[in-house]
């Protein structure tokens, strides 16, 4: 652990882990069992801040004893208002205890006493030892503490940031000394103590008082000199009461703690258990931060494991050594390095191949010459011993990410790998690894979190090797030696995940939803995103000029409204001007002022709406603003950018491990999230179009229609959904029907988009305070028609009863082919996250199996593309929609070919619906009956 010669940092505890409990929106929950550890998360990292950023050669905690203290005794009333601990923080005090414990931190407390005097202790008795001490809080109790030799190292919550107080910067910051901290809270009162301040005196009174007469008996000593009267008045009227304050915010030093060196030094603690913890409370992050990381190299034998063998290849001989035994094998693990992270278009700089459980060699082939002394084999060299093992499908590959390893293959070497049979980091997702609704699943997916986990190893990280940050270097830049036990370790662990991995899969019977439809869908991904998207980008220029005459007049209105110019990007000047200057309701609080984040302004605006009926128009436009200029820089300006010069297409990535339901993700560019409904979506949209196959190409959209309202019917049998979809009725017209009593031919089309919103929205719990804001009805009105409506689809309302209580009871819910997401939220006693998980449960088994039918079907579909003579390609998919691209000529049979496909990838009680679209543009899509109709001049024939 770094440290610094003689400086002892002491922790608050108690202040800290309050602090931990406040200062993340969401709670954190370990995915196993449920357990809430927000606060120890946060006191956890706030440590190893502390020990970063000011490296101490000594720590100590200093903790509340927790019988009533001295100050109780002088005054029932002291911190009489605090609010009782909640059950959920109250069981992280003995977790963080576990944490200092591991970090051999020795924790200091005395009966009658509270940790702000046992501070005072520890700082007095390390300055007479020669420390330089740092007091680590949150609580401004503890400035009066601050003397030469002494300084404070400050969380503020709100700002959550941390600030550095000696003498001097606590005159600056509060206008006085130190110790007259206490004066100034007897004088002004302290709310979280229940100190009560003078009535009548406030914040700017108090420090001037302070200021002039330096300590609460001064300030009585010469009560005639206050001024004005009604000052000097309050002051005489309350003398006692100022006495007696005084004595409460005054920190005590004569405390019965003996601060003991030894114990506090940092060079030694327990790293083992702090890792055996972390993995336990899924502390992923925590881990990479952990001081003085001597990570144990790949060689360390760990017992039950298998004995390490890597190395280097530079030779013809030893490749086709290698080439021989895999074959003889059958079966290896395949790490594609490449100069830069998760990039498919960085140059390859070698491959690591696992054979058997702690054998595996690296083949370099883009490292920079120089670096060492061997020479590498030519990149050609190495493809002409591998390409037959690469494109074997009966030699079966093993990977993490192995879509990245197609993909980056593909485009380097125009070598398509066959035979993956296993990709752990698949495996890892359906098994629910790291689905925390507060994390995001690739990092808890990250091999090296698995292998510590499943092993209790810490492998080597990427960044050990190249950096991190901007002074991240490339691998190439790093020596083949270096770099072969990182990529080693990673093809080895690979390999012997799998066994483990696969054994949970059978056990939670998820290995046919693996083997069947994950597993066929990374080829059909890679496939999409090797093809591309045709994008114009003429289009995307000229609408960014409309918009940025748009965005500017948005601009000189929000203006106008606030009455001055300001700068709109800026969360503190809009907080300013929305929450000061128009007095709008407040948000919750930031280091900025009060929150402009789209939440909050939504939240906001849903609140005026329910309780005025209105809502201030500057919302609206700041909204308006933010979604322009978001639109404007994603796609508009960005898009250009990205096409490959290559094949001048556009390529995104998808990630089948991301959602916790199981819905597909795009990124890098993101094409999912492209607005559907609006004018300026639809604009974008018509920048992508058919160009590349053929002299009459064309864009087909296949949409399942409504499928999450089909699956909903299905899943609760509700008889008047079914019904309705079984005689193919507008299910939302019927619905209004229904809930209002009235001829479905009768149902004016308001009543209709109100029954479209809840139809949709009892997918995702919409209460009536959301129906409410949304429809611009009174929350009366609203829980009404809610009534209403779960009285008229009652086999609705009891399925959300039955599967919320199920996943209480198992912890987990899941879709129709048993893929499972963990919930631990829905048993948590903070109402919020409970309603929170309960909304997941509801809508997991829905979206999910909506997920996992369009999966089936991109699979379905691409085989019968491959073994066709058609040329049509699939090019996108965006949550219920597949885009294809191909010659006009083909489109009577690829569109049969849906029609039969796609509505039969699932059995439902209700039939699956597909409709189709084409054209020559994304945005300019027309149902095909309609495009079968049009003029002879579109030359798709006559197919109906």
């Amino acid at each position: 652990m770094p440290d610094a010669p003689n400086r002892l940092v002491v922790l608050d505890g108690y202040s800290l882990i309050h602090r931990g409990w406040h200062a993340l929106r969401e709670p954190l929950v370990v995915r196993r069992t449920g357990e809430e550890t927000t606060a120890v998360y946060v006191f956890t990292s706030t440590l190893l801040k502390v020990i970063e950023d000011l490296k101490p050669s000594h720590l100590a905690v200093a903790m509340d004893y927790g019988a009533p203290t001295f100050r109780a005794k002088l005054d029932a009333d002291y911190k009489a208002t605090r609010a009782r601990t909640p059950p959920e923080l109250r069981s992280q005090f003995q977790r963080a205890r576990d944490i200092i414990d591991a970090f051999n931190i020795p924790i200091y407390e005395a009966e009658g006493y509270e940790a702000d005097d046992v501070l005072a202790a520890l700082a007095d008795q390390a300055k007479d030892a020669g420390l330089e001490v740092y007091l680590c809080t949150i609580d401004t109790d503890i400035v009066q503490l601050v003397e030469p030799g002494i300084k404070l190292f400050m969380y503020r919550l709100y700002q959550r940031d941390t600030v550095t107080y000696d003498v001097d910067a606590v005159r600056a910051r509060w206008g006085f000394d130190p110790p007259q901290m206490a004066d100034f809270k007897a004088t002004n009162g302290d709310v979280s103590d229940n100190i009560p301040g003078i009535p009548g005196i406030g914040e700017k009174t108090a420090t001037k008082l302070v200021q002039q007469f330096g300590t609460v008996e001064q300030m009585l000593e010469r009560l005639p000199e206050i001024e004005p009267e009604k000052v000097r008045l309050k002051i005489a009227e309350y003398a006692d009461q100022l006495r007696r304050n005084k004595e409460l915010a005054t920190i005590e030093h004569d405390v019965p703690v003996t601060l003991d060196l030894e114990l506090a030094r940092t060079s030694d603690y327990d790293r083992e258990r702090v890792l055996e913890l972390f993995r336990e409370l899924e502390f992923r992050t925590l881990m990479e931060r952990l001081p003085e990381v001597t990570r144990p190299a790949p060689t360390v034998q760990r017992e039950g494991q298998a004995e390490i063998d890597y190395g280097s290849i530079t030779t013809d001989e030893d490749l086709a050594e290698l080439v021989s035994r895999i074959r003889e094998q059958g079966e290896f693990a395949l790490e594609c390095e490449t100069g830069f992270t998760e990039s498919n278009n960085a140059p390859c700089v070698g491959f690591a191949i696992a054979v058997e459980p702690g054998y595996a060699r690296y083949i370099p082939v883009g490292h920079q010459q120089g670096l060492t002394d061997s020479p590498q084999l030519p990149l050609r060299t190495v493809l002409n011993h591998l390409e037959s093992l690469f494109t074997d499908p009966d030699i079966a590959k093993i990977a993490h990410n192995g879509k990245n390893d197609v993909v980056l293959l593909a485009n380097q070497a125009d070598i398509r790998l066959q035979g993956l049979a296993f990709d752990t980091m698949v495996a890892a997702y359906l098994l629910g690894e790291g689905s925390s609704a507060n994390r995001p699943a690739e990092g808890g997916l990250s091999l090296r979190w698995l292998v510590s986990t499943r092993f209790g190893i810490e492998m080597p990280a990427r960044s050990d090797l190249v950096g991190s940050g901007v002074r991240a270097q490339a691998m190439s830049q790093v020596s083949y030696n270096d770099c072969q036990p990182y990529v080693c370790a990673d093809a080895d662990y690979a390999l012997r995940l799998r066994p483990l991995l696969e054994a949970d899969l059978q056990k939670h019977d998820l290995h046919r939803l693996f083997t069947e439809i994950e597993m066929p869908l990374i080829d059909v991904l890679a496939d999409i995103e090797l093809v591309g998207v045709a994008v114009d980008t003429t289009p995307l220029r000229e609408l960014s000029q409309v918009l940025l005459t748009e965005i500017a007049r948005l601009e000189r209105e929000i203006f106008d409204m606030a009455g001055h110019e300001f700068t709109l990007g800026s969360p503190q000047q809009l907080s300013h001007v929305l929450f000061d200057d128009l007095k709008l309701p407040k948000t919750r609080k930031t280091k900025q002022g009060y929150s402009t984040d789209a939440q909050a302004l939504e939240t906001l605006r849903q609140q005026l709406v329910a309780q005025t009926g209105g809502v201030h128009p500057i919302l609206d436009m700041v909204q308006e603003h933010r979604h322009l200029t978001k639109l404007k820089s994603t796609y508009l300006d960005t898009l250009p950018g990205l096409i490959s010069p290559k094949d001048q297409r556009l390529h995104t990535t998808f990630s089948q491990v991301t959602a916790a339901t199981g819905r597909l993700s795009s990124n890098d560019p993101n094409l999912q999230n492209i607005p559907i409904r609006t004018e300026i979506g639809g604009q974008i949209r018509k920048a992508f179009i058919a160009r590349d196959f053929g002299p009459e190409p064309w864009l087909l959209a296949a949409d399942y229609s409504q499928i999450e309202l089909r699956i909903m019917a299905h899943v609760c049998q509700d008889p008047a959904l079914l019904d309705a979809f079984l005689n193919d009725e507008d299910i939302h017209a019927a619905t209004a029907s229904r809930v209002w009593g009235m001829p479905m031919d009768e149902v004016p089309s308001e009543l209709r988009r109100r029954a479209k919103v809840f139809n949709f929205g009892v997918l995702y719990g919409l209460s009536d305070f959301g129906l409410s804001a949304r429809e611009g009805i009174s929350r009366a009105e609203a829980g009404e028609f809610i009534s209403a409506y779960f009285e008229k689809f009652s086999s609705i309302k009891a399925w959300q009863e039955e599967i919320i209580a199920e996943t209480r009871r198992r912890g987990y819910t899941e879709t129709l082919l048993g893929r499972r997401r963990y919930i631990p939220e829905i048993s948590s006693s903070n109402w919020n996250v409970r309603r929170a998980g309960e909304r997941m449960a509801i809508n997991m088994p829905i979206q999910g199996t909506a997920a996992d039918i369009i999966k089936i079907a991109m699979n379905q579909v691409q085989e019968r593309l491959k073994h066709s003579d058609l040329t049509t390609k699939m090019i996108l998919q965006v949550h219920d929609e597949l885009l294809f691209e191909g010659p006009s000529a083909e489109l009577p049979r690829v569109q049969d070919m849906l029609l039969e496909i796609m509505p039969r990838a699932m059995e439902l009680s209700v039939p699956l619906k597909v409709d189709l679209k084409v054209g020559q543009s994304w945005g300019e899509m027309r149902p095909v009956e309609s495009a079968l109709a049009a003029p002879e001049s579109l030359q798709i024939g006559a197919h109906a």
